[in-house]
């Protein structure tokens, strides 16, 4: 025989004051003041000895208390227990609380019952009148719904962003190279602490949800990035005011920024301008103490610039601009990394290389200001060329990290390979070229690598920097529909705009006679299509 689930009868003190039955707490009965009120600080009320209580008298007698005092973060807390909270973007939503109606406990709640309704009644206003009348028809539990505010000024959809970000958008930026995600682990704790960056890490999840849901007109995307940039605007007037003496803050959020434009898809190069600001933050942070930032926060930060930095440099058009984003303060402090072997979840294990994008760019920059000339290399530009070739053959991918970042390795060796020798002369199509056949096996190896790699793996997150290299240099079409594949396939499942204009520039590449294909041409293909993207 089963064994009797019946709800066994509450006993429940009646006599005991109106703050302990409203808390469901056993009161000790002790006059003026109960023990559980004197430990907790409040308002020790009593109900009238008759056991029946005068509507009107007690609605006087709860407005004074609530005057008299608030309730603690706790008291407000208590009440909550076993039961279920929902989110809605709309900002006037009242709680539902059904709790057991079993007719044996039925007397025992209705006088807790009868308060929470003259409560609510008696402190409701006319926009919530609706709402509130019914949940007071439909509520049986000893539960008075109210508004919990762990982050104040942040309405309910701020609170879904913020979810989306936890379980969405930050597992979309890492690329998974290590088991501790930092976009969780150090961009969160920062996040609340700061309200500017709290409002940036809400952007970005806003600015990702929209670009997965094909939203180009999502007003609550844009709303959050006008709220960010008056947020980052009044955060660098502070800095510049002397307000703010600890540039980390501002860093990190010129840092989410530009990673903001590659969840939403940038297309202005407006990327390059929060960039900028990155540099300037990051040296003055790099110039104070140590000790001020932990370790594995500064490195995580050094890494995140190098690798914005460093992969932006192919949409400059180097023969307008000299700019480098990484000067060798910032790329010696990188390199402080490598001696650790140090292994991130942007640039994976392949730090070393994008460390010599800098090299390339500058040697390869003199021979794009005048392609009208055909230069002879030097001496030292064909002393530099051989050491940077021998630097990318000699490196290769830790042997203790996943397969993934194994393969991703050897696909961005493949692209720095076909970056340095389109450098010389830039790419020049001719069958017989010097470069050629260098550019056609390492395109070839590229691909392949690439084949072995589901397009639904994590690390694909930072790989738009070589499908660019690599698919700037396809003239095959079979070839060209394989990587428009991909690209597609990853867009689907990471939902970064990034990978979308990846593909929608190189689409534009692919209808240029194969005289301006390569690598060194990808910034004119920007220009000529209006299409300004970092592959970050």
């Amino acid at each position: 025989m089963p064994p009797d689930r019946r709800v066994q009868r509450i006993v429940r003190v009646r006599t005991g004051c109106w703050s302990c039955r409203r808390r469901k707490k056993k009161c000790d009965e002790t006059r003026p003041i109960c023990g559980g009120c004197q430990r907790n600080h409040l308002s020790c009320q009593w109900p009238d000895v008759s056991g029946r209580r005068d509507s009107g008298q007690d609605d006087i007698t709860q407005t004074a208390a609530s005057e008299e005092r608030r309730p603690s973060l706790l008291e407000s807390i208590e009440p909550f227990n076993e039961t279920a909270l929902s989110g809605s973007p709309l900002s006037q939503r009242a709680l539902s609380v059904v709790s057991n109606t079993n007719s044996e406990i039925g007397d025992q709640i209705e006088d807790a019952m009868h308060e929470t309704r003259e409560r609510r009644i008696s402190t409701a206003s006319p926009m919530s009148s609706t709402s509130d009348a019914l949940v007071a028809s439909i509520s049986t539990g000893d539960v008075l719904p109210r508004s919990l505010s762990m982050l104040p000024g942040y309405d309910a959809e701020s609170y879904q962003l913020l979810s989306h970000y936890l379980a969405t958008t930050a597992d979309c930026m890492a690329n998974g190279s290590t088991p501790v995600n930092p976009f969780l682990v150090q961009i969160v704790p920062l996040a609340f602490s700061s309200d500017l960056l709290l409002q940036l890490v809400i952007t970005q999840s806003a600015a990702h949800r929209a670009f997965r849901s094909r939203d180009d007109s999502d007003t609550i995307a844009h709303s959050h990035y006008s709220k960010a940039l008056l947020h980052f605007r009044r955060g660098v007037t502070d800095f510049i005011d002397g307000k703010e003496s600890n540039p980390l803050m501002l860093l990190v959020g010129a840092l989410l920024m530009c990673f903001t434009e590659t969840a939403k898809g940038d297309m202005n190069g407006t990327i390059f301008d929060h960039l900028s600001a990155a540099n300037s933050l990051l040296v003055k942070l790099l110039a104070q103490s140590d000790s001020a930032v932990p370790r594995d926060l500064k490195d995580f930060v050094i890494e995140y610039y190098t690798y914005t930095a460093t992969v932006s440099m192919i949409s400059i058009d180097a023969r307008f601009s000299g700019q480098l984003f990484l000067n060798l303060d910032l790329e010696e402090r990188s390199r402080e990394l490598l001696r650790t072997q140090y292994v991130g979840n942007l640039c994976g294990c392949w730090l070393e290389l994008l460390l010599l994008i800098p090299c390339i760019f500058d040697l390869g920059r003199q021979w794009t200001l005048d392609g009208t000339q055909a230069v002879v290399p030097t001496a030292d530009d064909l002393a530099m060329f051989a050491s940077i070739q021998a630097q990318v053959l000699r490196w290769s991918p830790y042997l203790n990290v996943p397969r993934d970042v194994y393969l991703a390795g050897l696909i961005f060796q493949q692209a720095i390979l076909i970056y340095l020798y389109t450098s010389l002369g830039g790419f020049r199509y001719t069958t017989d070229g010097m470069y050629r056949g260098l550019v056609d096996n390492a395109v070839t190896e590229a691909m392949s690598y690439l084949n072995d790699l589901s397009p639904n793996a994590r690390i694909n997150s930072g790989l738009c920097w070589p499908i660019a290299l690599v698919g700037s240099c396809l003239l095959n079409v079979d070839q060209q529909e394989r990587l428009r594949r991909r690209l597609n396939a990853m867009t689907e499942k990471f939902g970064l705009g990034n990978m979308h204009r990846t593909l929608l520039l190189l689409e534009a590449m692919w209808k240029l006679p194969p005289s301006e294909a390569g690598p060194w041409n990808i910034c004119r293909a920007m220009q000529q299509n209006q299409i300004w993207i970092s592959f970050a």
